[in-house]
This record gives C-alpha cells, sequence and structure tokens, in this order.
C-alpha cells in the first residue's frame, strides 16, 4: 500500500509537524525565566561577572537550542557597578550534543542588535575579556566553540590603557561566520572609526573590511587571511590635526591565539595617503614576517617609505630594518637599521643616510642611540657640487608630540663640526639649533667669474620665500668663513626667524681685521623686504671695507665705523639705490689713495707764476694723502650719501670738503679744499690760500680735478690785497707826515718865579 494515500499516515504527518511547530513557536510567547537566573548563576560562577537581563528571555529549541534575551548587561569581573557590554537584543545558540550529553551549556553562536562593548588594554598586555574565553575542559558551565558572532549596529569601545589611546567602532556591521569550517570561514565588518573620545575627538573615517576566516578549535588558533581593509576619512578632524581626505588601505594574513586572544604572527602591507594643512603625503609599511612568541613580538625585514610634497618642500625618506624585537608594548629594538632621508627645497637640496640601532616605544617613539651619518648639501648659489658632511651622534623622535631632536659631532666639508637640531610641530615646525664649526671656505662651490669680472648680479632677486613659515631660533659660531678672497672670523650670532622676520642679535664677528659687533633684521611682512641694520666696526682696515661695501679703494687705514642703515627691496640693485640712515667714520694714521695732495700743493707753490686754468688729474693708484686723522659723517638718503664735515689732518696739509656719493649709480661728486699752515719755505707761499680739488666719475675709479685757476686767482687776489694794504699805509704815512710839516713850532712855557713868603 502506498503510504502517501494513506490517510492516517497523512494526519500522522501532520502532526508531527504541527508539534515542531509548536515547539519551536511557542518559547517565543513563553517566559524562560529558569533559564535567564540559571545562565546569569552560571556566568556569576565561572566569569564573576553580573549578567542582568532587564526585557524578557525567551528558550528557542529549534532548529537550533538558543536563548533569546532583551536588554542585556554584562559586568567588568568582580566590579557588578561597571558595565563591559550590553545590547538590546541578545540571540545566544547553543550546541545541542554537551547540553543533552552532560547538561554543559557550549555557547557556539552569537548574535547582538545594537551592543555596546567596552574593551580595554592593560599595560602589562592583558585584555579584560580574557576571562570569557578561558578553556574549561569538564563539568556544567558555560564554554565557548564561537562559530558565528554577529554585531548589528553595534558600538564598540578600545582604549588602551598603556598607551593611552582610545578608539570606537560606531553602526558597526560585524559577521564572523562559519568559524568552525577550516575553508569557508569569513568576516566583514563596516563602521565609522572615531579616534579620541567625543569630547576630544581627534580624527573620524568609514572603515570597510573582508578577510578569510580560519579557526582551528584543537589548536585554539584563528586565522585572518586575505585581510583587506579600506579607512578612507569622514569630515574634518581636529584643529590641531589639520588632516584632510586621508586614506588607509591594509592588506595581509595575522594569525591569533584563542586562549588568551594574542596576536601570533602574520604579514601586512599598508598604504596611506592624505593632507595635512598644506602638505600631500604618501607612505607605504611592509611588514612581511610578523612573530609574536611568549610575548616577544619581532618584525623582520621591515620597510618604510615616506613622500611629503608642500608648496615649499619635498621631503622623500626611507627605512629598512631587517630584525625589530621586544616585549609587546614595551621596548622594541634593532641592531642595524638604515634610513634615507632627502629634502629639496626652492633652490637648495640635503640628503642624509642614516645608519644606527633603532629603538621603538609604544609606536610612536623612536631613538637612534649612536648613529652614523654621510651627508651633503647643495644650493644654487653654490652650483659647483655638494658641501659633504660626515657625522655620529644620537636622535629621538616622537610621533605623539611632534617632536624631532639630533646631537651631533663630526665633519662639515672637512673640517670639525657640533650641531644640535630640535624641531616641534610637524606642520608648521618651529626649529632650535647650535652650530658650531671651525672653518667653512665656500670659495671652491661658488660660480666661476673671469678675471675683472662681477662676481655678483646686482639686479637678481633674492628668494626670501622660505621665511614666510620659518620659525627658529639658535646660535651659530663660526671660526673662519672664506668667500674667494674675504675673510670673516669669530663670527658669532642669535639667530631667530619669526613671523616673516630674519633677527640676527648680538651679530660679532671679526671682520676687516677689527671687531664686529651690533644688529641685522630683514622684515619682509610687508610687499618689499626691508633691511636694516646697526653695527660697530672698531680698529677696522677701512681699505677691504669699503672694497667690499662701495667697491672702491680710495681710503686706507684703521679706524672705527658706525652704521645705522635700512633699506628696502628684492635685489642687491633695490638695496644700495633706496639705502637710509646714517654713518661715521673715524680713521687714524692712513692715506687718501690716487691723489698726492701735499705734491699738488708743492708742484703749485713752485709754479705760481705758471698757473692758468682748471687742470683734470687723473686717478694715480700709486699716489697716496697721507692723514693722521680723518673724520667724517654721511647722512644716507634714497641710495644718496651726503657729507659736509670731512676734517682730513697731515701736519702738512688740512682737507676739509663735501659732497655726495650715490650708491644705487656707483657715482662721486665731490668737492675737497686743501690748505697748509706750514712755514717750510716751499709751502710758505700757499700760506692762507686753499686748493679746491673735485672728484668725481664711477665710485670704483674717479678723477680728480684740481682747480688751480681758483689758487691763482686767491694768489692774485692775496697780491692785490697786500699791495693795496701796502699804499693805503703808504697813503696814511705820507699823509701824516704832510701834516707834520704845515704845523708852527712848538715854544717851551715860560716857568712862574716863586714869591718870598
Amino acid at each position: 500500500m502506498d503510504l502517501r494515500h494513506s490517510r492516517p499516515f497523512r494526519l500522522v504527518l501532520l502532526l508531527i509537524a504541527a508539534l515542531i511547530a509548536v515547539i519551536g513557536i511557542v518559547p517565543w510567547f513563553v517566559q524562560a525565566d529558569f533559564a535567564q537566573a540559571a545562565l546569569a548563576a552560571q556566568m556569576s560562577h565561572d566569569t564573576q561577572r553580573a549578567l542582568s537581563v532587564q526585557g524578557r528571555t525567551r528558550l528557542v529549541i529549534l532548529p537550533r537550542p538558543a536563548l533569546l534575551l532583551d536588554k542585556v548587561t554584562l559586568s567588568e569581573p568582580r566590579h557588578p557597578d561597571q558595565i563591559f557590554a550590553q545590547a538590546d537584543h541578545v540571540r545566544v545558540e547553543l550546541s545541542m550534543w554537551p547540553l543533552v550529553r552532560s547538561r554543559s551549556v557550549v555557547v557556539h553562536r552569537l548574535d547582538l542588535d545594537h551592543p555596546q562593548v567596552r574593551i580595554e588594554r592593560q599595560p602589562d598586555g592583558t585584555y579584560n575579556f580574557d576571562d570569557l574565553l578561558q578553556k574549561r575542559d569538564t563539568g556544567a558551565g558555560i564554554h565557548f566553540d564561537i562559530d558565528r558572532v554577529a554585531f548589528n549596529d553595534g558600538d564598540l569601545v578600545y582604549r588602551d590603557n598603556g598607551l593611552n589611546e582610545y578608539f570606537r567602532l560606531a553602526r558597526l556591521q560585524w559577521h564572523m561566520d562559519k568559524l568552525g569550517d577550516p575553508k569557508n570561514g569569513e568576516l566583514s565588518l563596516e563602521g565609522d572609526l572615531q579616534i579620541g573620545p567625543s569630547q576630544a575627538m581627534q580624527w573620524r573615517g568609514r572603515i570597510k573590511g573582508t578577510a578569510a576566516m580560519r579557526y582551528h578549535a584543537q589548536e585554539r588558533r584563528l586565522l585572518v587571511a586575505d585581510l583587506k581593509l579600506n579607512l578612507m576619512q569622514q569630515g574634518e578632524s581636529a584643529p590641531a590635526l589639520r588632516i584632510s581626505d586621508a586614506e588607509v588601505s591594509v592588506a595581509g594574513n595575522l594569525v591569533y591565539g584563542w586562549q588568551p586572544l594574542r596576536l601570533n604572527g602574520g604579514d601586512l602591507h599598508v598604504s596611506a595617503s592624505g593632507k595635512r594643512a598644506d602638505q600631500h603625503w604618501t607612505g607605504e609599511l611592509d611588514l612581511p614576517e610578523i612573530g609574536v612568541a611568549r610575548n616577544v613580538l619581532s618584525l623582520d625585514k621591515l620597510k618604510l617609505q615616506v613622500d611629503m610634497k608642500s608648496p615649499g618642500n619635498h621631503l622623500l625618506a626611507s627605512m629598512k630594518v631587517p630584525r625589530l624585537a621586544g616585549l609587546q608594548g614595551g621596548l622594541l629594538r634593532a641592531d642595524n637599521a638604515s634610513i634615507d632621508v632627502a629634502v629639496d627645497s626652492p633652490g637648495q637640496k640635503f640628503t642624509a643616510q642614516f645608519v644606527s640601532p633603532l629603538e621603538m616605544q609604544g609606536g610612536a617613539r623612536f631613538s637612534l642611540p649612536a648613529y652614523k651619518l654621510t651627508g651633503s648639501y647643495s644650493n644654487a648659489a653654490l652650483p659647483r657640487g655638494e658641501i659633504g658632511l660626515q657625522l655620529t651622534g644620537t636622535s629621538t623622535l616622537d610621533l605623539r608630540s611632534e617632536f624631532l631632536h639630533l646631537a651631533s659631532h663630526g665633519q662639515l666639508d672637512h673640517e670639525p663640526v657640533s650641531m644640535s637640531l630640535g624641531v616641534n610641530d610637524f606642520v608648521q615646525p618651529e626649529y632650535q639649533f647650535d652650530f658650531n664649526i671651525s672653518r667653512l671656505d665656500l670659495t671652491p662651490y661658488l660660480p666661476v667669474v673671469s678675471e675683472g669680472a662681477r662676481q655678483v648680479d646686482q639686479s637678481k632677486d633674492i628668494d626670501f620665500t622660505w621665511l614666510q613659515h620659518a620659525r627658529a631660533q639658535g646660535q651659530v659660531r663660526i671660526g673662519e668663513l672664506v668667500v674667494k678672497n674675504l675673510h670673516v672670523d669669530d663670527i658669532a650670532m642669535n639667530f631667530s626667524a619669526r613671523d616673516r622676520k630674519l633677527t640676527m642679535d648680538p651679530l660679532q664677528a671679526t671682520l676687516y681685521e677689527g671687531h664686529l659687533s651690533g644688529n641685522m633684521q630683514i622684515d619682509t611682512t610687508g610687499d618689499i623686504p626691508l633691511f636694516h641694520a646697526r653695527q660697530r666696526l672698531s680698529d677696522t682696515n677701512i681699505n677691504t671695507l669699503l672694497v667690499d661695501v662701495l667697491d672702491t679703494s680710495r681710503f686706507e687705514g684703521r679706524g672705527q665705523v658706525d652704521l645705522d642703515i635700512s633699506a628696502k627691496g628684492t635685489s642687491l640693485e633695490d638695496l644700495r639705490r633706496t639705502t637710509n640712515g646714517s654713518a661715521h667714520l673715524q680713521l687714524k694714521e692712513g692715506a687718501i689713495r690716487g691723489i698726492d695732495v701735499e705734491a699738488l700743493l708743492r708742484n703749485t707753490s713752485k709754479q705760481l707764476a705758471l698757473l692758468g686754468t682748471e687742470v683734470t688729474q687723473p686717478s694715480d693708484s700709486d699716489a697716496r694723502t697721507r692723514f693722521t686723522q680723518l673724520q667724517a659723517s654721511l647722512q644716507i638718503k634714497d641710495g644718496v650719501a651726503r657729507n659736509n664735515d670731512l676734517a682730513v689732518g697731515t701736519g702738512v696739509v688740512k682737507l676739509t670738503g663735501s659732497g655726495a656719493i650715490n650708491l644705487g649709480q656707483g657715482y662721486i661728486d665731490y668737492q675737497m679744499q686743501a690748505s697748509t699752515s706750514s712755514r717750510l719755505p716751499e709751502l710758505a707761499s700757499l700760506a692762507g690760500l686753499t686748493l679746491p680739488i673735485t672728484l668725481s666719475g664711477p665710485l670704483a675709479s674717479p678723477d680728480y680735478h684740481v682747480d688751480y685757476a681758483s689758487v691763482k686767482e686767491q694768489f692774485i687776489a692775496r697780491q692785490k690785497a697786500a699791495a693795496e694794504k701796502a699804499a693805503a699805509a703808504r697813503a696814511a704815512a705820507a699823509k701824516a707826515a704832510q701834516k707834520q710839516k704845515g704845523k708852527p713850532a712848538a715854544t717851551a712855557p715860560t716857568p712862574t718865579p716863586l714869591k718870598k713868603k
């Protein structure tokens, strides 16, 4: 008989189906308070955690035994008032066979709706969920043999109390499924990542990820294979970070031990890009071999590359570490690491290669305790090669506080040097430095010029773009600076660059064989850079000074120069044309080159009778007017220096003068008056006369114009005046004599006789 057509058989099947439906459906409407109490008691016994269910608790038999709980809260161990996790709805699926065989509760699957979980990592590396993963071999109780975990619209907070880090995953969709299947397990997650608590949030982004999950129950090992994570920034970061458009991608494999849950090994490749203020960053990190054994972490064949571009700089850095190892969460050390750094900015480039042991603390603090550095520096103003440096020292980099410090000593351009550098804030860097070198010769790196050619393009703009964002302060000491024929010794200055101003105060040096002291400032806050210098040069060789400053060698001697000048412009030509201020010059025991005034006076005295019109005296570099003292003050306006108090004394000749020097055009127009009060016979005829001398023409090679006609006129005028004076004297004498002749002779008075008494 065909049972399919048997009415009794169909009734039995219908009864069984109805019974199954009833068994599966009824618990949805029937409270299971007994299970809730038992579950809470068992959880308290096994984990010392308080389990609280504020809503209903239901028991489902089919298709798999499960507890359905509403408004569930789980506390921290031994702290019932501290919440570890809570959820609106929890579905706990149990394994059937352990429940039937030994009344042992084995959790097989977990589904949580709107869960809130708080995970903490302690400084010793333990987690606040370790007790939930402890294996319990026998006896009644709660055990975990997880095959599926699902968070629907979850909120997960992670706090690292050792590193003081805070992360939050909100709106989290987390699914781990088929964990017991060695081939088909999978992970997917999506949510909003927040760094820093809500009241002090630093950064947030959207995270998505997938991976294959391979859980080996006997080995208690979890393999996260083919991991692919993508993290994209959402909104603005905290103002202090100034990060935008950031994106991070992670790919690799991770191996975890299950009891306790710890990373045991794996490999990762991380790539990142983003903007920070006006900086564009990209980077890649390769961790091909990650190993953890007995809480010792090792990273083998580590590679890091960083590329940063900004309007004014391009930084390229790479690091290779054969092996970095140490305690998890503690100090990691590598015996040998190599780091290459290249920094390009307009007109200059710096490269450095570091070889050193490497120490890393907390993932954010790096140290090079004994590095060896080989590097070079090049500049567009020094086109003939690079300045080499070889240094040893120590360095510390703290990414969290954004601080870098290097202390070095060694050789710069084959000369002994010591230096230190500190950097705060990597977006708007503030530098502190101390630089000390015994000798620096820039001559081999300067452009080759032909003999007599101008070595500096006066019209070329000076680049001050680097000063717009510069924040630096420090000290510079150079024993000897050589630039072609210029030697400056004992340079010492305090250097400050801030708010688009460069200040050197004090600025001291041994300059032109004398001592320089004063200060200098360059101010670029306006549309046109402004220069201001206050300097005193004591016991200075004035000849070399004027050669370098005014491109003339007309004076020699030693003395003091006081300068208080300012100028504005973007080129040396502009500065010479716009110079304003004052200068005062005092010289002793020197000479005026190109003319011998005393010789001119002697020659003039001999040839007074032959004096004629004005005569031009060409410059004679061998001629000298030696003096015992020279004083002059200059008032400078719009690049023109005017003087009206020149006073030169030689013992035989006295020189006074006034005139103008056009610094912008390099032209001089100056009038001097030479005189003598000497009683020497050969100069006696010039007593009381002045010899006008005009100095005019290019500043480097002016001509002297001696006005002999003026001397002749003075001489004739003096003779005429002397003759007139003599004639007047003779006339007066004659008149007096005439008057004397016209008077009667004087008679003597008659004496009065004496009367007798």
